[in-house]
């Protein structure tokens, strides 16, 4: 029976300076999603279409703020904003202080690393448990986008 680790394997020892780098991954495309339609979007021979690597970024972004943390077993706890607590603030600053803090944590926990930092959240309230965020995003390369999402209680 052939063995499972080569003789001396435990005699070996790796330099902590040998080891790569930790690296960010960049923006990398994407799929084309129209977030009106609700659906991947396709071309006149019903191809899907790609998405370049700042466009795909901007997308995760707004999906990020979409969606309700906690709610998804397909997201990781870092994603999404929980938008009911804030909503359930007794009054509107303590809201925005609540979805600043979320929507920064959730963008900056970005796994490919592509987020720099958050900085002008705007908020458009248009009743107590609706809101527009507009939310500038900085990331690697010095790439700014600006993703407005529409927030609304449950």
């Amino acid at each position: 029976m052939p063995e499972l680790f080569p003789s001396g394997y435990e005699n070996e020892i790796t330099e902590l300076s040998s080891l790569p780098e930790e690296r960010k991954v960049g923006y990398k495309p994407g799929l084309r999603f129209s977030y009106a339609a609700g659906k991947l979007q396709q071309d006149g021979k019903q191809r899907i279409q790609d998405a370049p690597g700042v466009e795909s970024w901007r997308n995760w972004c707004y999906n990020c703020l979409m969606t309700q943390r906690y709610h998804h077993l397909a997201y990781s706890t870092d994603f999404g904003i929980e938008v009911e607590e804030a909503f359930a603030a007794e009054t509107r600053e303590k809201a925005e202080s609540l979805l600043t803090r979320q929507i920064t944590e959730a963008l900056q926990a970005d796994p490919y690393g592509r987020t720099d930092y958050v900085s002008d959240i705007r908020f458009d309230w248009s009743a107590p448990d609706a809101v527009t965020v507009t939310v500038t995003v900085r990331g690697i390369d010095d790439v700014t986008i600006d993703v407005t999402a529409n927030l609304k209680g449950g």
